[in-house]
Protein backbone atom coordinates (compact mmCIF):
# COMPACT_ATOMS: atom_id res chain seq x y z
CA UNK A 1 0.00 0.00 0.00
CA UNK A 2 2.63 2.09 0.61
CA UNK A 3 4.57 2.06 -2.25
CA UNK A 4 1.85 2.68 -4.35
CA UNK A 5 1.34 6.04 -2.91
CA UNK A 6 4.94 6.26 -2.84
CA UNK A 7 4.65 9.21 -5.18
CA UNK A 8 7.98 11.02 -6.98
CA UNK A 9 6.82 14.54 -5.30
CA UNK A 10 9.73 16.18 -8.09
CA UNK A 11 7.75 14.38 -11.01
CA UNK A 12 4.63 15.76 -10.06
CA UNK A 13 5.46 19.19 -9.23
CA UNK A 14 7.27 19.50 -12.42
CA UNK A 15 4.30 18.44 -14.80
CA UNK A 16 2.43 21.26 -13.14
CA UNK A 17 1.24 24.16 -15.43
CA UNK A 18 3.69 26.92 -14.40
CA UNK A 19 6.91 26.88 -11.83
CA UNK A 20 6.77 26.11 -8.68
CA UNK A 21 9.91 27.93 -6.17
CA UNK A 22 11.32 28.09 -3.06
CA UNK A 23 13.06 31.39 -2.65
CA UNK A 24 15.51 32.92 0.47
CA UNK A 25 13.43 35.89 2.37
CA UNK A 26 16.45 38.10 1.57
CA UNK A 27 17.00 41.42 0.06
CA UNK A 28 17.20 39.93 -3.50
CA UNK A 29 14.61 36.73 -2.55
CA UNK A 30 17.36 34.43 -4.22
CA UNK A 31 15.83 31.46 -5.67
CA UNK A 32 16.99 28.47 -4.41
CA UNK A 33 14.62 26.21 -6.35
CA UNK A 34 12.52 25.95 -10.06
CA UNK A 35 10.64 23.31 -10.91
CA UNK A 36 10.87 22.30 -14.83
CA UNK A 37 7.99 24.48 -15.70
CA UNK A 38 10.36 27.27 -15.62
CA UNK A 39 11.94 26.59 -19.18
CA UNK A 40 8.78 26.92 -20.97
CA UNK A 41 7.67 30.00 -18.66
CA UNK A 42 10.79 31.78 -18.30
CA UNK A 43 12.62 30.05 -20.91
CA UNK A 44 15.18 29.54 -18.35
CA UNK A 45 16.51 25.86 -16.97
CA UNK A 46 15.68 25.37 -13.36
CA UNK A 47 19.64 25.21 -12.70
CA UNK A 48 19.99 28.51 -14.33
CA UNK A 49 18.16 30.14 -11.98
CA UNK A 50 18.88 28.43 -8.93
CA UNK A 51 21.48 30.73 -6.82
CA UNK A 52 22.16 32.45 -10.11
CA UNK A 53 19.00 34.13 -10.50
CA UNK A 54 17.03 36.82 -7.83
CA UNK A 55 12.75 37.38 -8.28
CA UNK A 56 14.38 41.29 -7.76
CA UNK A 57 16.71 40.95 -10.81
CA UNK A 58 13.80 39.47 -13.28
CA UNK A 59 10.50 40.74 -11.80
CA UNK A 60 9.45 44.12 -13.69
CA UNK A 61 10.52 47.18 -12.16
CA UNK A 62 7.35 49.26 -11.41
CA UNK A 63 5.94 46.04 -9.57
CA UNK A 64 8.50 45.32 -7.30
CA UNK A 65 7.31 47.63 -4.42
CA UNK A 66 4.39 46.20 -4.36
CA UNK A 67 5.59 42.94 -4.66
CA UNK A 68 7.68 43.64 -1.22
CA UNK A 69 5.05 45.17 0.55
CA UNK A 70 2.89 42.35 0.23
CA UNK A 71 5.35 39.45 1.01
CA UNK A 72 6.41 41.82 4.29
CA UNK A 73 2.49 41.53 5.90
CA UNK A 74 2.56 37.82 5.99
CA UNK A 75 2.77 36.41 9.59
CA UNK A 76 2.25 32.88 11.02
CA UNK A 77 -1.34 34.10 11.43
CA UNK A 78 -1.92 34.94 7.75
CA UNK A 79 0.81 33.45 5.67
CA UNK A 80 -0.77 33.19 3.04
CA UNK A 81 -0.38 35.46 -0.37
CA UNK A 82 -1.61 36.03 -4.09
CA UNK A 83 -0.10 38.47 -6.64
CA UNK A 84 0.06 39.17 -10.35
CA UNK A 85 2.59 41.36 -12.19
CA UNK A 86 5.16 41.38 -14.56
CA UNK A 87 8.51 39.22 -14.54
CA UNK A 88 11.24 39.06 -17.71
CA UNK A 89 12.03 35.91 -19.12
CA UNK A 90 15.46 34.77 -20.70
CA UNK A 91 14.69 36.41 -23.98
CA UNK A 92 13.98 39.84 -22.42
CA UNK A 93 10.32 40.11 -22.89
CA UNK A 94 7.95 40.54 -20.51
CA UNK A 95 4.97 37.97 -19.04
CA UNK A 96 2.22 38.52 -16.65
CA UNK A 97 1.82 36.21 -14.21
CA UNK A 98 -0.51 35.25 -11.25
CA UNK A 99 1.71 33.77 -8.22
CA UNK A 100 0.67 32.11 -5.14
CA UNK A 101 2.18 31.01 -2.51
CA UNK A 102 2.56 30.58 1.61
CA UNK A 103 5.62 32.24 3.50
CA UNK A 104 7.64 28.99 5.49
CA UNK A 105 8.50 30.14 9.49
CA UNK A 106 10.50 29.51 12.05
CA UNK A 107 9.93 28.33 15.47
CA UNK A 108 11.08 31.88 16.49
CA UNK A 109 8.29 33.22 13.84
CA UNK A 110 10.87 34.51 11.71
CA UNK A 111 9.68 34.05 7.35
CA UNK A 112 12.88 32.27 6.18
CA UNK A 113 11.50 31.06 3.02
CA UNK A 114 8.82 31.63 0.19
CA UNK A 115 7.30 28.50 -1.44
CA UNK A 116 4.83 29.55 -4.74
CA UNK A 117 3.70 28.34 -8.07
CA UNK A 118 3.91 31.04 -11.31
CA UNK A 119 1.43 30.58 -13.89
CA UNK A 120 1.08 32.53 -17.27
CA UNK A 121 -1.81 34.78 -17.54
CA UNK A 122 -0.51 37.07 -20.10
CA UNK A 123 -3.15 36.43 -22.78
CA UNK A 124 -6.19 37.28 -20.22
CA UNK A 125 -4.01 40.11 -18.70
CA UNK A 126 -4.14 41.53 -22.34
CA UNK A 127 -7.26 40.93 -22.91
CA UNK A 128 -8.19 42.51 -19.65
CA UNK A 129 -6.01 46.14 -20.72
CA UNK A 130 -7.72 45.80 -24.03
CA UNK A 131 -11.16 46.58 -22.31
CA UNK A 132 -10.15 48.90 -19.81
CA UNK A 133 -8.25 50.62 -22.74
CA UNK A 134 -11.77 50.75 -24.49
CA UNK A 135 -13.58 51.82 -21.59
CA UNK A 136 -10.75 54.44 -21.01
CA UNK A 137 -11.79 55.71 -24.57
CA UNK A 138 -15.29 55.52 -24.25
CA UNK A 139 -15.30 57.91 -21.17
CA UNK A 140 -13.98 60.72 -23.29
CA UNK A 141 -14.93 60.16 -27.13
CA UNK A 142 -16.65 63.11 -28.19
CA UNK A 143 -16.06 63.75 -31.64
CA UNK A 144 -13.54 66.87 -31.25
CA UNK A 145 -13.74 66.71 -27.10
CA UNK A 146 -14.11 70.13 -25.52
CA UNK A 147 -12.68 68.99 -22.00
CA UNK A 148 -11.16 65.83 -20.18
CA UNK A 149 -12.12 65.06 -16.15
CA UNK A 150 -11.30 69.11 -15.20
CA UNK A 151 -9.57 70.39 -18.38
CA UNK A 152 -11.36 72.47 -20.65
CA UNK A 153 -9.94 73.05 -24.01
CA UNK A 154 -10.77 71.53 -28.03
CA UNK A 155 -7.56 72.93 -29.69
CA UNK A 156 -5.29 70.40 -31.55
CA UNK A 157 -2.72 70.87 -28.54
CA UNK A 158 -5.46 70.00 -26.12
CA UNK A 159 -6.26 67.28 -28.02
CA UNK A 160 -2.94 65.95 -27.72
CA UNK A 161 -2.70 66.70 -24.74
CA UNK A 162 -5.62 64.41 -23.88
CA UNK A 163 -4.26 61.44 -25.95
CA UNK A 164 -1.35 60.98 -24.08
CA UNK A 165 -3.33 61.25 -20.78
CA UNK A 166 -6.01 58.45 -21.46
CA UNK A 167 -2.61 56.60 -22.76
CA UNK A 168 -0.88 56.88 -19.54
CA UNK A 169 -3.51 56.30 -17.47
CA UNK A 170 -3.40 52.65 -18.87
CA UNK A 171 0.17 52.29 -17.54
CA UNK A 172 2.07 52.43 -14.39
CA UNK A 173 5.08 54.61 -14.79
CA UNK A 174 6.06 57.27 -13.44
CA UNK A 175 5.05 60.81 -15.31
CA UNK A 176 6.70 64.16 -15.14
CA UNK A 177 4.30 66.85 -16.33
CA UNK A 178 6.08 70.05 -17.45
CA UNK A 179 4.47 73.45 -18.29
CA UNK A 180 4.47 76.99 -17.13
CA UNK A 181 2.82 78.15 -13.86
CA UNK A 182 -0.88 78.32 -14.24
CA UNK A 183 -1.45 75.88 -17.07
CA UNK A 184 -2.95 73.01 -15.05
CA UNK A 185 -0.86 70.73 -14.20
CA UNK A 186 -2.06 69.13 -11.03
CA UNK A 187 -5.38 69.02 -13.27
CA UNK A 188 -3.71 66.39 -15.59
CA UNK A 189 -2.00 64.48 -12.83
CA UNK A 190 -5.71 64.16 -11.46
CA UNK A 191 -6.84 63.17 -14.95
CA UNK A 192 -4.53 60.14 -15.17
CA UNK A 193 -5.22 58.98 -11.58
CA UNK A 194 -9.08 59.28 -12.18
CA UNK A 195 -8.63 57.36 -15.43
CA UNK A 196 -6.49 54.68 -13.76
CA UNK A 197 -6.88 51.35 -11.77
CA UNK A 198 -5.88 53.46 -9.11
CA UNK A 199 -8.81 55.54 -8.97
CA UNK A 200 -10.36 54.00 -5.96
CA UNK A 201 -7.44 55.25 -4.12
CA UNK A 202 -6.20 58.57 -2.72
CA UNK A 203 -5.05 60.89 -4.97
CA UNK A 204 -2.03 62.92 -3.38
CA UNK A 205 -1.22 65.82 -4.18
CA UNK A 206 2.38 67.78 -2.31
CA UNK A 207 3.58 70.98 -2.70
CA UNK A 208 7.38 70.46 -2.15
CA UNK A 209 8.34 74.07 -2.44
CA UNK A 210 5.76 74.65 0.68
CA UNK A 211 7.44 72.40 3.01
CA UNK A 212 10.66 73.81 5.32
CA UNK A 213 13.56 71.70 4.74
CA UNK A 214 13.28 69.93 8.36
CA UNK A 215 10.11 68.87 7.81
CA UNK A 216 10.69 66.61 4.65
CA UNK A 217 11.50 63.62 6.58
CA UNK A 218 8.46 63.79 8.53
CA UNK A 219 5.69 65.08 6.72
CA UNK A 220 6.99 61.80 3.56
CA UNK A 221 7.57 59.11 5.88
CA UNK A 222 5.32 60.20 8.92
CA UNK A 223 6.16 59.51 12.57
CA UNK A 224 5.75 56.96 15.66
CA UNK A 225 3.92 58.55 18.66
CA UNK A 226 6.63 59.79 21.20
CA UNK A 227 9.22 60.58 18.37
CA UNK A 228 9.28 64.21 19.22
CA UNK A 229 7.58 66.88 21.51
CA UNK A 230 4.26 66.94 20.91
CA UNK A 231 3.80 63.65 18.42
CA UNK A 232 0.90 61.88 20.96
CA UNK A 233 -0.41 59.78 17.96
CA UNK A 234 1.44 57.61 14.96
CA UNK A 235 0.87 59.92 11.92
CA UNK A 236 1.47 58.77 8.50
CA UNK A 237 3.50 60.23 5.54
CA UNK A 238 2.45 60.97 2.40
CA UNK A 239 4.22 57.58 1.35
CA UNK A 240 1.63 55.49 3.36
CA UNK A 241 -2.03 57.94 2.10
CA UNK A 242 -0.57 57.38 -1.02
CA UNK A 243 -0.73 53.75 -0.75
CA UNK A 244 -2.47 51.65 -3.52
CA UNK A 245 -3.14 55.19 -5.24
CA UNK A 246 -1.35 57.91 -6.94
CA UNK A 247 1.67 60.75 -5.45
CA UNK A 248 1.82 63.98 -7.25
CA UNK A 249 5.24 65.85 -6.35
CA UNK A 250 4.27 69.34 -7.31
CA UNK A 251 7.32 71.47 -7.88
CA UNK A 252 9.84 68.80 -7.40
CA UNK A 253 12.87 70.42 -8.40
CA UNK A 254 12.62 72.39 -5.24
CA UNK A 255 13.57 69.04 -3.16
CA UNK A 256 17.03 69.53 -1.37
CA UNK A 257 19.86 67.32 -2.33
CA UNK A 258 19.68 65.50 0.78
CA UNK A 259 16.59 64.64 1.07
CA UNK A 260 16.19 63.25 -2.07
CA UNK A 261 18.54 60.62 -1.43
CA UNK A 262 16.09 59.32 1.40
CA UNK A 263 13.26 59.79 -0.62
CA UNK A 264 15.04 57.80 -3.63
CA UNK A 265 15.16 54.76 -1.62
CA UNK A 266 11.32 54.71 -0.85
CA UNK A 267 10.37 55.57 -4.68
CA UNK A 268 12.85 52.67 -5.39
CA UNK A 269 10.70 49.99 -3.41
CA UNK A 270 14.14 49.78 -0.67
CA UNK A 271 11.73 51.34 1.99
CA UNK A 272 11.47 53.78 4.51
CA UNK A 273 11.29 54.48 8.43
CA UNK A 274 9.01 56.64 9.86
CA UNK A 275 10.59 59.06 12.82
CA UNK A 276 10.73 57.31 16.11
CA UNK A 277 10.06 53.90 14.25
CA UNK A 278 12.23 50.79 13.75
CA UNK A 279 10.51 49.01 11.09
CA UNK A 280 11.46 49.06 7.64
CA UNK A 281 7.98 50.11 5.54
CA UNK A 282 7.84 50.15 1.35
CA UNK A 283 4.25 51.58 0.28
CA UNK A 284 3.15 51.12 -3.65
CA UNK A 285 1.90 53.86 -5.46
CA UNK A 286 1.90 55.54 -8.89
CA UNK A 287 4.66 58.76 -8.74
CA UNK A 288 3.26 61.69 -11.22
CA UNK A 289 5.63 65.03 -10.53
CA UNK A 290 5.02 68.69 -12.15
CA UNK A 291 7.64 70.91 -12.69
CA UNK A 292 7.75 74.63 -14.07
CA UNK A 293 11.74 74.56 -13.96
CA UNK A 294 14.60 72.72 -15.90
CA UNK A 295 15.15 69.62 -14.24
CA UNK A 296 17.98 68.45 -16.70
CA UNK A 297 19.84 71.88 -15.93
CA UNK A 298 19.41 71.21 -11.91
CA UNK A 299 21.51 67.95 -12.70
CA UNK A 300 23.68 70.37 -14.64
CA UNK A 301 24.36 72.30 -11.70
CA UNK A 302 24.77 70.00 -9.18
CA UNK A 303 20.83 70.98 -7.63
CA UNK A 304 19.53 67.67 -8.23
CA UNK A 305 20.73 64.13 -8.14
CA UNK A 306 21.15 62.42 -11.28
CA UNK A 307 19.89 59.18 -10.49
CA UNK A 308 16.44 60.72 -8.80
CA UNK A 309 16.68 62.83 -11.86
CA UNK A 310 16.08 59.86 -13.99
CA UNK A 311 13.50 57.73 -11.15
CA UNK A 312 10.88 61.00 -11.71
CA UNK A 313 11.56 61.66 -15.73
CA UNK A 314 10.69 58.30 -17.30
CA UNK A 315 7.54 59.48 -19.01
CA UNK A 316 7.14 63.50 -20.19
CA UNK A 317 3.79 65.23 -20.50
CA UNK A 318 4.27 68.65 -21.50
CA UNK A 319 1.05 71.42 -20.68
CA UNK A 320 1.08 73.84 -23.43
CA UNK A 321 0.69 77.84 -22.43
CA UNK A 322 -2.36 79.73 -22.84
CA UNK A 323 -0.72 82.15 -25.62
CA UNK A 324 -0.27 78.75 -27.65
CA UNK A 325 -3.91 77.88 -27.60
CA UNK A 326 -6.00 80.73 -28.17
CA UNK A 327 -8.75 78.99 -29.48
CA UNK A 328 -9.61 77.38 -26.10
CA UNK A 329 -10.09 81.07 -24.37
CA UNK A 330 -13.63 81.74 -25.68
CA UNK A 331 -14.76 77.73 -23.57
CA UNK A 332 -12.58 79.08 -20.56
CA UNK A 333 -14.31 82.11 -20.68
CA UNK A 334 -17.55 80.58 -20.38
CA UNK A 335 -16.52 77.67 -18.23
CA UNK A 336 -15.41 80.36 -15.38
CA UNK A 337 -18.70 82.29 -15.90
CA UNK A 338 -20.97 79.98 -15.52
CA UNK A 339 -18.73 78.55 -12.53
CA UNK A 340 -18.36 81.42 -10.82
CA UNK A 341 -21.82 83.33 -10.94
CA UNK A 342 -25.49 82.38 -9.49
CA UNK A 343 -27.48 79.98 -11.29
CA UNK A 344 -30.14 82.23 -11.74
CA UNK A 345 -28.17 85.21 -13.27
CA UNK A 346 -26.75 84.17 -16.19
CA UNK A 347 -23.19 86.24 -16.55
CA UNK A 348 -23.21 88.05 -19.67
CA UNK A 349 -19.86 89.56 -21.40
CA UNK A 350 -19.78 91.77 -24.68
CA UNK A 351 -18.18 90.83 -27.75
CA UNK A 352 -15.20 93.64 -27.58
CA UNK A 353 -14.14 92.20 -24.60
CA UNK A 354 -14.27 88.86 -24.72
CA UNK A 355 -11.99 90.01 -28.40
CA UNK A 356 -9.85 92.26 -25.69
CA UNK A 357 -9.47 89.15 -23.76
CA UNK A 358 -8.35 87.08 -26.57
CA UNK A 359 -5.55 89.41 -27.76
CA UNK A 360 -4.21 89.30 -23.84
CA UNK A 361 -1.02 86.93 -23.48
CA UNK A 362 -1.95 85.20 -20.30
CA UNK A 363 1.23 85.82 -19.14
CA UNK A 364 -0.12 83.33 -15.73
CA UNK A 365 -2.31 81.30 -18.34
CA UNK A 366 -5.80 79.25 -17.08
CA UNK A 367 -4.92 80.86 -13.73
CA UNK A 368 -4.57 83.95 -14.19
CA UNK A 369 -7.90 84.01 -16.23
CA UNK A 370 -9.67 82.69 -13.94
CA UNK A 371 -8.62 85.18 -11.54
CA UNK A 372 -9.45 87.91 -13.73
CA UNK A 373 -13.09 86.63 -14.14
CA UNK A 374 -13.54 86.13 -10.27
CA UNK A 375 -12.78 89.76 -10.34
CA UNK A 376 -14.92 90.34 -13.07
CA UNK A 377 -18.25 88.75 -11.48
CA UNK A 378 -17.67 90.83 -8.76
CA UNK A 379 -17.17 94.33 -10.11
CA UNK A 380 -19.52 94.15 -13.15
CA UNK A 381 -16.56 95.30 -15.29
CA UNK A 382 -13.05 94.41 -16.73
CA UNK A 383 -10.01 96.44 -17.28
CA UNK A 384 -7.12 94.55 -18.37
CA UNK A 385 -4.54 96.82 -17.29
CA UNK A 386 -6.82 98.14 -14.17
CA UNK A 387 -6.68 94.41 -13.02
CA UNK A 388 -3.25 93.27 -13.99
CA UNK A 389 -1.10 96.42 -14.10
CA UNK A 390 2.10 94.53 -13.61
CA UNK A 391 1.03 91.98 -16.57
CA UNK A 392 2.56 92.85 -20.13
CA UNK A 393 -0.53 92.92 -22.88
CA UNK A 394 0.10 91.32 -25.65
CA UNK A 395 2.58 92.56 -28.74
CA UNK A 396 0.57 94.47 -31.41
CA UNK A 397 1.99 91.98 -33.86
CA UNK A 398 0.48 88.79 -31.68
CA UNK A 399 -2.70 90.67 -33.09
CA UNK A 400 -2.22 90.04 -36.40
CA UNK A 401 -0.99 86.91 -38.79
CA UNK A 402 2.46 85.88 -38.42
CA UNK A 403 3.10 85.61 -41.45
CA UNK A 404 1.88 88.92 -43.44
CA UNK A 405 1.01 92.41 -42.52
CA UNK A 406 -1.11 92.58 -45.55
CA UNK A 407 -3.68 94.80 -44.04
CA UNK A 408 -6.78 93.36 -45.80
CA UNK A 409 -5.75 89.69 -43.88
CA UNK A 410 -5.37 91.58 -41.21
CA UNK A 411 -8.94 93.14 -41.40
CA UNK A 412 -10.58 89.48 -42.23
CA UNK A 413 -8.38 87.73 -38.84
CA UNK A 414 -10.29 90.71 -36.98
CA UNK A 415 -13.80 90.64 -38.53
CA UNK A 416 -12.99 86.73 -37.95
CA UNK A 417 -12.51 87.04 -34.38
CA UNK A 418 -14.84 89.80 -33.47
CA UNK A 419 -17.97 87.34 -35.18
CA UNK A 420 -16.71 84.23 -32.79
CA UNK A 421 -16.93 86.57 -29.72
CA UNK A 422 -20.30 87.63 -30.67
CA UNK A 423 -21.39 84.00 -31.45
CA UNK A 424 -19.96 83.35 -28.14
CA UNK A 425 -21.67 86.23 -26.55
CA UNK A 426 -24.92 84.81 -28.30
CA UNK A 427 -24.86 81.40 -27.18
CA UNK A 428 -24.23 80.56 -31.03
CA UNK A 429 -28.36 81.94 -31.84
CA UNK A 430 -27.28 83.22 -35.38
CA UNK A 431 -30.28 85.67 -35.54
CA UNK A 432 -29.26 87.50 -32.12
CA UNK A 433 -25.67 87.74 -33.65
CA UNK A 434 -27.17 89.46 -36.30
CA UNK A 435 -28.33 91.65 -34.63
CA UNK A 436 -25.71 92.24 -32.46
CA UNK A 437 -23.69 93.17 -35.32
CA UNK A 438 -25.97 94.73 -36.92
CA UNK A 439 -26.06 92.81 -39.75
CA UNK A 440 -28.64 90.78 -42.17
CA UNK A 441 -28.94 87.12 -41.70
CA UNK A 442 -27.91 86.53 -44.67
CA UNK A 443 -24.33 88.50 -44.75
CA UNK A 444 -24.00 86.54 -41.15
CA UNK A 445 -24.38 83.63 -42.86
CA UNK A 446 -21.94 84.46 -46.35
CA UNK A 447 -19.14 86.07 -43.78
CA UNK A 448 -19.60 82.69 -41.65
CA UNK A 449 -18.97 80.58 -44.89
CA UNK A 450 -16.10 82.65 -45.69
CA UNK A 451 -14.40 82.06 -42.74
CA UNK A 452 -14.80 79.12 -42.30
CA UNK A 453 -16.84 79.75 -38.73
CA UNK A 454 -18.93 76.24 -38.05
Amino acid sequence: MHRELNIDLGDLIGNLPGMAFRCLNDRDLTIIYASRGSESLLGYHPKDLVEKKAFRKIVHQDDLARNFEVLNQLSTASPRYRLIYRIRTAQGNDKWVREEGIGIFSETAEMQFIDGLLTDITDHKIAEMALQQENTRLKSSMGQRFRLEQIIGKSDAMQRVYDLILTLAEKESSVIITGESGTGKELAAHAIHSLSNRSKNRFVPVNCGAIPENLLEREFFGHKKGAFSGASSDKPGYLELARGGTLFLDEVGEISLNFQTKLLRGLDGIGYTPIGGKDLRRSDFRLICATNRDLAALVRQGKMREDFYYRINVVPLTMPPLRDRKGDIPLLIDHFLKAGAPKDDPPEMSAALRLKMESYSWPGNVREMKNVIDRYLTLGRLHLQDVLPQARPAHQEDELPRDTTDLAQALDAYESRLITAALQQCRWKKGETASLLGLSMRTLQRKLKKHGIT
